[in-house]
């Protein structure tokens, strides 16, 4: 056996569509556990997201363990213990509030179980007419997700605010994400490439409407190293499952990265295997054949 470790990122690669994670996935990850694999989920999410899959997976009774919100902090389950990695502070999130203001964008604001929005008069008239199309509540969320321009994430995030001028914007939190369109956000992005603020910060897209912005140097693959340095796992010992570009950085130096079929471009140019996608058991199969091999 070869395999020490499995990580997983969560949207797009471990849950399908419905957001559930399949059976045949589920009971496989169980079973590599039992024999004494460690299993770590790795998301953009917060730890209090990822808790309740990572209870199905019985990751309190195997050395779980979190990597949440990109590489923010590390939370181990069994202990339930959470060490912080890194946040965005006021001067940051001032800095970043100047400089996204000048595109048409809603800003994100996540922490722990708390996320503001903030919605320039555009996309606040959009969205108000959306929601008076669908007959919402007044208490339904007014964040933006990688669906469209209205998402429910209550279940992460109990404390929803939102918020019409930048100087209401928390005084900290773990990453900061930018939305809108795909077209549009091909646009923030070319634009900000060729900008020397791109280099101040860590900018990943976990999905085609969503930028995330983290501190530099907070990475989900930074992370996992630090994981792996205290825990002695060399990187051929390590099979990586992602999908986004956030998972990019954990593909790194890893001989078993695998990309998922409904993988973003640069993430399976990034990866060295590939697998079915989320929907048709991908990390099964590829489990399964890493068994096969005498892997697992």
């Amino acid at each position: 056996m070869t395999i020490k470790v499995i990580v997983c990122d969560m949207d797009g690669t471990l849950l399908a569509a419905d957001h559930q994670i399949m059976p045949k996935t589920l009971q496989k990850l169980i079973e590599l556990q039992e024999k004494g694999i460690q299993l770590i989920l790795a998301s953009g999410r917060s730890y209090i997201r990822l808790l309740p899959d990572a209870l199905k997976l019985q990751m309190d009774q195997h050395d779980g363990i979190l990597i949440d919100v990109n590489g923010t902090s590390l939370y181990h389950v069994s202990k339930k213990e959470r060490t912080r990695i890194g946040l965005l502070e006021r001067d940051k999130i001032n800095e970043l509030n100047q400089f996204f203001s000048l595109f048409n964008v809603e800003l994100q604001y996540s922490q722990d179980d708390t996320i503001y929005t903030y919605l320039p008069d555009s996309i606040f008239r959009l969205k108000r007419n959306i929601r008076g199309e669908m007959k919402l509540p007044e208490d339904y969320p007014w964040t933006g997700g990688m669906y469209g321009w209205l998402c429910d994430t209550r279940d992460g995030y109990p404390n929803q605010y939102m918020v019409r001028t930048l100087e209401e914007t928390p005084d900290f939190c773990n990453k900061m994400s930018i939305v809108q369109e795909p077209s549009y956000m091909t646009f923030v992005r070319d634009i900000l490439l060729n900008h020397p603020f791109h280099d101040q910060y860590e900018y990943v897209f976990s999905d085609e409407r969503k930028l995330e912005i983290t501190s530099k140097g907070i990475t989900k693959g930074n992370a996992l190293n630090l994981i792996m340095k205290e825990q002695g796992i060399k990187e051929d010992e390590i099979i990586v499952f992602g999908d986004s570009e956030n998972d990019i950085s954990m593909f790194k130096g890893k001989k078993y990265s695998v990309a998922m079929e409904n993988s973003l471009p640069l993430a399976k140019n990034h990866a060295n295997y590939h697998t079915k996608n989320n929907d048709e058991e991908g990390i099964f199969h590829m489990l399964t054949k890493m068994e096969v091999e005498g892997l697992l």
